[in-house]
């Protein structure tokens, strides 16, 4: 027999032989496919080109098997049940019995906001689930998604589009975390105030705010009005992570600008107030994001619905 290379092969050959070795007639088998005649004879020329065996040949009864035929009808008739069941096969997902580890894209304020009460729901629904942090620069959400690293990201991330699917679950604006015995700033902090003030910066790792087209995080979007007003502010301190920032607020006269939804899930820190701003800075949305390859993906489906029971507003 002619060895076969099966990545030459039209496998639609395999459902022609198949039908044939059900009703012994080209004619009949035709019909099973969908196939005239003809087409079905061209099939059949094309296999027995393939095998170099005849596979059917034709006594008064009708078409009748060869052994060859006999011999291959068994693997080729299973194989196909196998490849019609896997391609057919629905991806179940039970978040009652997974083990699965969710890897997410958080700063350390998303840590603050979304762990706490996404780790509850977890427990509830989807007890041997886990999460994983990961904390990277936002310049590299990206190949981490395409890495298949990540699963979600959750934030101000206006950097993930093309391949990028989101949805909204809450609009933010900023205010102003001072000292509550501040010498200078009261309970309004006026525009001159704001200006004469030194500040605490919020500076992500891995990235500098004067790069903001590169950065595009909540602190480049203040930046960027500030100086779109022709104002400026000293920056005395600059941190990576926000979870110091009102520790130091509240032993120093240092004035943060963070976002508010924080504060309110924060627990109440004794010697801190927050202020509304003295300039008009825009709303920006919080996000959940993940990579067009995950859409479908019922577990990453799944995460995404309890992420937007927790937190879309």
């Amino acid at each position: 027999m002619t060895k076969i290379d099966v990545t030459d092969m039209d496998l639609n050959l395999l459902t022609a032989f198949q039908a044939l070795m059900q009703d012994r007639n080209v004619t009949r088998a035709g019909l099973r496919l969908g196939l005239s005649q003809s087409s079905m004879s061209h099939a059949l020329t094309r296999l027995r080109k393939l095998t170099g065996d005849p596979l059917f040949v034709r006594l008064p009864g009708g078409m009748e098997p060869t052994p060859y035929a006999l011999q291959i009808d068994t693997p080729i008739r299973e194989g196909l049940a196998l490849m019609q069941a896997g391609l057919n096969r629905v991806t179940h997902f039970d978040p009652a019995t997974t083990d699965r580890t969710f890897q997410l894209l958080l700063s350390d304020i998303g840590e603050l906001v979304y762990l706490p009460q996404l780790i509850v729901r977890l427990s509830q629904i989807a007890p041997g689930a886990n999460l994983r942090v990961l904390q990277l620069p936002r310049e590299s959400y990206r190949d981490a998604f395409i890495a298949g690293n990540a699963d979600l990201a959750m934030g101000f991330l206006p950097s993930l589009q093309a391949g990028f699917y989101q949805q909204r679950l809450f609009d933010d604006s900023y205010v102003c975390l001072a000292r509550a015995d501040h010498p200078r700033v009261g309970k309004r902090l006026t525009l001159k105030q704001f200006a004469a003030e030194s500040h605490v910066l919020i500076e992500p790792a891995g990235s500098r705010y004067s790069h903001a087209s590169a950065q595009h995080s909540t602190t480049s979007l203040i930046e960027r009005y500030l100086a779109s007003k022709n104002m400026k502010r000293r920056i005395a301190l600059r941190v990576p992570h926000f979870m110091v920032v009102p520790s130091i607020v509240q032993q120093t006269d240092l004035l943060a600008i963070v976002p508010s939804y924080v504060m309110a899930y924060m627990k109440p820190m004794p010697g801190l107030k927050t202020l509304p701003l003295p300039i008009d800075v825009p709303r920006f949305e919080v996000k959940q994001f993940w990579h067009e390859r995950s859409h479908q993906d019922p577990a990453n489906q799944w995460l995404r619905k309890v992420v937007a029971e927790l937190f879309l507003q």
